[in-house]
């Protein structure tokens, strides 16, 4: 088959090539062809469509390469053969709806890009003809050689982009976590009273690093970032934490203990009496008096804290690390309404109706559901739950059960005594 000598020559118009066209040229001309079971076009151009996006290349790139691979045969990808297209200019511009200044400028971004070769005859025109087994006799146009020499490359690019689409994902959801729990964090020191002097210093990074990781456009840009506000995250809890101190909600106990209130200064309210002489009146039996019974909350849920957190996951990483105890689980769960985007007059009205032990189990069994789980969103979800309490028809029980038993399976059940 020839090949055409399109060195620069400006006095007979022929097409200048650049360096880089040059390459292009030079290593399509050392291909021998792919195996007969391996000269599969349309697998070709698949591999070079999952790496487009990421080649850098003008718009219609895709749409005219797969044009022209359409139009080859699979013998022309074989050995002894060379996949060569030759449509008329006329017929591109038609195709691709562009004039002929744009489609000529389209044609030299693709060649200088190595995604095909041009090869001219002496007039700088294509045409080609088959012969009776089909193969190419001789033809001048696009040279799709090296779709086939870099397969392996669009194959790698496509893989290596997916990867770094995770990444980005992954690093993304770190952030909206942290850049949340910083805001919770606040609220909930604002309400114990005065902001720390250095919260403006802190509340203003996490700004600008917000902004810096909507610019990132690389994982490693964007993990920097992410490690940064992770560290003002775990400034601002502990500065909760230090600040935090047992305040009792309610003169009357947390809602879901009992409201019973003894008048009795002590077990025996009756020993400062003044008693009177035997004689003087009958002996009495002293009454007996007995002391209310506090049931726990995992006594009253029949969960302990340390089980619920391991069944609620995204429930532990609001714990601190060390013995999980019930308060610890309480105040964890306070942040995790605001990751489910239940509203704090929802989650206040709650506590309010079911006790807060019973809404933090609630807001726990939320977050183990997925997404897809719920009709419209988690916190819908949670509201549903707290108007079926209201209802009397919530069974938190048969929820705790299940998901005990798709946690540990049928055959492991765990109680507290």
């Amino acid at each position: 088959m020839p090949v055409t000598d399109s060195s620069p020559n400006h006095l007979t118009g022929s097409r200048r090539l650049t360096l880089t066209m040059l390459t292009a040229r030079d290593r399509a001309d050392g291909f021998t062809g792919l195996p007969a079971d391996c000269a599969k076009p349309l697998r070709l151009l698949a591999a070079f469509q999952a790496a487009e996006p990421y080649l850098g290349l003008p718009a219609h790139a895709f749409k005219l390469v797969s044009w022209l691979v359409r139009m080859t045969m699979a013998c022309d990808w074989q050995e002894g053969s060379r996949p060569i297209v030759w449509p008329s200019a006329r017929l591109q511009q038609e195709f691709l709806g562009l004039s002929a200044a744009r489609v000529k400028a389209l044609n030299r971004t693709l060649f200088e890009a190595g995604i095909f070769v041009i090869r001219d005859n002496e007039q700088g025109k294509r045409y080609g003809h088959r012969g009776p087994d089909g193969r190419i006799v001789e033809a001048y146009g696009f040279d799709l050689t090296p779709l086939a020499l870099r397969y392996d490359e669009f194959i790698r690019i496509a893989a290596e982009a997916k990867i770094e689409r995770e990444r980005m994902k992954a690093l993304r959801k770190r952030a909206t976590i942290a850049r949340r729990a910083i805001r919770q964090t606040g609220e909930a020191l604002e309400a114990l009273g005065p902001l720390p002097p250095d919260w403006p210093r802190l509340k203003a990074e996490t700004a600008d690093l917000v902004a810096a990781g909507r610019r990132a456009e690389r994982s490693e840009e964007l993990a920097l970032v992410v490690t940064a506000l992770e560290g003002r995250k775990n400034e601002a809890e502990q500065w909760l934490r230090d600040a935090a101190k047992p305040v009792e909600i309610s003169p009357a106990g947390l809602e879901n203990e009992p409201h019973t209130t003894s008048t009795n200064l002590s077990l025996n309210p009756y020993q400062d009496t003044v008693i009177a002489a035997e004689d003087c009146s009958p002996a009495q039996p002293e009454p007996k008096t007995t002391t209310p019974e506090l049931v726990s909350p995992e006594k009253a849920l029949r969960i302990d804290a340390a089980e619920l957190v391991d069944l609620a996951p995204r429930l532990a990483q609001y714990v601190p690390p060390g013995r999980v105890t019930w308060p610890d689980v309480l105040n964890a769960a306070d942040y995790l309404r605001g990751e489910l985007g239940v509203s704090r007059p929802l989650w206040g009205e709650a506590c309010q109706s079911m006790g807060r032990d019973q809404a933090a189990l609630a807001i726990a069994i939320v977050s183990t559901k997925p997404q897809a789980h719920f009709s419209r969103s988690a916190g819908g979800y949670f509201a549903g739950m707290v108007r079926k309490h209201q209802r009397g028809e919530l069974r938190l029980q048969r929820s705790l059960w299940a998901l005990r038993q798709a946690t540990y399976g049928k055959a492991s059940r765990r109680t507290v005594n």
